[in-house]
């Protein structure tokens, strides 16, 4: 089922404005693309959500949501391309495990296409004098990240222009950790990629970068190929905001040779505001409840991550939806859980997030049981 429109993301990011865009050459309408996204340990955040979101909604994809499972079992097979979305690499690896690895890398090879984010750049990487958990697809390695939430300046080069059908020159984008990077001397002979785009410069709300780390000058968008397939790596979100979808519609304009395009995030308010708590992913079962949820015509579906409880996006809210237990190690994510609840908010989990509920929290089975909870949490008072 094709979700019901977006949730727009407050920001103040208007100065961000698309270069253009061409039709891709050669681009082929026979058919929607076949895009893997992963949903598994590892991919994590409201940016996460986005993904599924994103290649749901597209009238030109087909969204397929892969576990670590999945793809060690061939689900790959039949795909045209895999969306790794950011989070952390190293949790990603693990849950793909060597021969999941393995199979990505031979579905790229084979003519596949690999669009990362993030934690989803990061895994492509190398790294001289160890494995670090990554896949070794592209002869690029890390100098530092920075994991305060940051809108950098980005400049897209004329090669990454010229490949993504965008004019080159200067944007911002958000940022919250991604790889600065600079290639390595390993060589990886089926890899040919190049940098298309380096940080200039930052926006930072908690200070400067660390110098040491090298942001300043470090690519923050490569592409290229791999053996017969192509790759894109980017440090930063560009799925994040309506402001910077241009760049996810070049990345597929690139990696599959196709257009796509996505619904206006139109924001109708519904009769429920429902919070779902991104902070981590850790299954299919969480990507499809979200779908679920964006996709019910009462529901106004607020995606809420740690930097939204320090924006209060907590006060506007009906009900809280908890897919996981970060907040046994989190005390900021368990405070406001507890804070909601006790100023008479609702709050519903499932799969790991039962374990987290606070006093008066009401456990439910993923999709369909989230959904019917919320509804007998309001007993029909304000639904139609």
């Amino acid at each position: 089922m094709k979700a019901l429109g977006y949730v727009g993301c407050a920001v103040l990011v208007a100065c961000l404005a698309p270069f253009g865009g061409f039709a891709a050459e050669g681009a082929s309408a026979a058919g929607p693309l076949k895009v893997g996204v992963y949903a598994d340990d590892g991919a994590s955040g409201i940016g996460a959500i986005e993904w599924f979101r994103l290649v749901n909604d597209s009238p030109e994809m087909e969204l397929k949501l892969l576990d670590g499972g999945t793809v060690r079992a061939g689900g790959l097979d039949g795909l045209d391309l895999l969306v790794m979305p950011g989070g952390d690499s190293k949790l990603q690896f693990t849950s793909l495990g060597p021969d999941g690895i393995s199979k990505m890398k031979k579905f790229v090879a084979s003519g596949g296409g690999y669009i990362g984010t993030c934690g989803g750049c990061y895994l492509l990487l190398d790294r001289t004098g160890g494995s670090h958990k990554r896949a070794h697809m592209i002869p690029w390695d890390k100098s530092g990240a920075e994991h305060s939430l940051l809108y950098p300046t980005f400049n897209l080069n004329e090669k990454g222009a010229a490949a993504l059908g965008l004019k080159a020159g200067k944007f911002q984008m958000r940022y919250h950790g991604g790889p600065f990077l600079y290639p390595c001397t390993n060589a990886i002979a089926e890899a040919n990629v190049e940098s298309w785009g380096t940080f200039e410069a930052e926006a930072c709300m908690t200070g400067r970068v660390d110098p040491k780390k090298r942001m300043y000058g470090a690519t923050a968008i490569i592409g290229g190929t791999y053996g017969k397939g192509r790759v894109l790596g980017i440090a930063g979100h560009p799925e994040y905001f309506d402001s910077t979808l241009y760049l996810v519609k070049g990345a597929f304009r690139y990696v599959a040779g196709r257009e796509v395009t996505f619904p206006a995030r139109l924001h109708t308010p519904r009769a429920i505001s429902v919070g779902f708590l991104a902070k981590g992913i850790g299954g299919v079962e969480t990507a499809e409840t979200a779908l679920a949820l964006a996709a019910e015509k009462d529901f106004d579906l607020v995606l809420i991550d740690k930097d939204g409880i320090f924006q209060r996006r907590l006060d506007n809210i009906d009900v809280l939806v908890v897919s996981n237990d970060s907040a046994k190690k989190d005390e900021t994510l368990a405070a406001a859980i507890k804070a909601f609840a006790a100023r008479g908010g609702k709050v519903v989990g499932f799969g790991k997030g039962r374990a987290v509920l606070p006093e008066g929290g009401i456990a439910c089975e993923p999709r369909k049981g989230v959904i019917k909870a919320i509804q007998r949490l309001f007993n029909g008072t304000v639904l139609k």
